[in-house]
This record gives structure tokens, sequence and C-alpha cells, in this order.
């Protein structure tokens, strides 16, 4: 069965892992933070340039090339959400990067209270992605 949209005037991506709608530059911010790792930083340009040519390469071939935002609107966004990536830097990816050798039964942190122990994976990650969020102003909490 195919169904025909005569109309479309926006679009939402639809992330099913964390099943909400959202804008592609917050789809971005939480890949770039809690995917790759922190030494891939550097590339920072050329992963959002080849994230913005993918999603321009689908909507047009959807036929919806004009809904795509521009390449500095995208990075206009991902500044407007940088507080987002340290957030979830913070929050998520200690539960991606954890110590192998001591995984915590994620049932059980709010139910007993269990401690969590930060990996040394994490601890290198994090002491990297601290002072690019300070350099850009993502830690500034008091100008919200």
């Amino acid at each position: 069965m195919y169904i025909t949209i005569l109309s479309l005037t926006y679009f939402r991506l639809v992330d099913y892992q964390l099943c909400h709608y959202t804008n592609p530059a917050q789809d971005l911010q939480y890949f770039l933070y809690t995917s790759p790792s922190p030494n891939l930083l550097e590339k920072h340009s050329v992963l959002v340039e080849g994230y913005y040519n993918t999603l321009h390469s689908t909507l047009t071939l959807l036929g919806y090339a004009d809904l795509c935002p521009s390449l500095k609107h995208l990075h206009k966004e991902l500044k407007k959400l940088g507080r987002y990536a340290a957030l979830i830097a913070c929050t998520v990816l200690p539960f991606i990067l954890p110590d192998q050798n001591n995984i915590p039964d994620l049932e059980m942190i709010p139910k007993e209270g269990q401690s969590f122990h930060l990996s040394e994976r994490y601890k290198d990650a994090i002491k990297t992605l601290l002072p690019f969020f300070e350099q850009k102003g993502w830690l500034d909490f008091e100008t919200v």
C-alpha cells in the first residue's frame, strides 16, 4: 500500500533509539558527544559536513530539498545546543564507556543507591571534552 503525501511543510527526525522527535542538530550533538572517540573532535567540521551532505541528499532524493536547513543554520543550531552536548557527555557517556570489569546493574542504582564506578575510558574522554566545552562557553549556565 502506498500513501501519497500531497504537500510537506516541515520534517522531523524520528530517533528510534530514544523514541522522540528531534531536529537534525540535536541528533548530531548526541552522536558527536556519545559515539566517536574524543580524538575525533579535531575532525568535528568534517563529520558535521558529512552529516549535512547525507541529510541534504536524502531530502533531495525524497523530493524535499527545500526543507533542508542550510549548513550555516545547522552550525547555528549546534552552537545553540552546546549545553545539551555537555549534559549528555556528562550523563550518558559514562554508561556508554563503562568499566568492563565493573558493569553496574542499572536497575539497582535507583533502587538501592548502588554507586557507579567511572571507567578510565570515560575519565580520559571527559578530560578531553571538558576543556573543549569550557572554551565554547557550554559550561556557563549563569547566562541561561
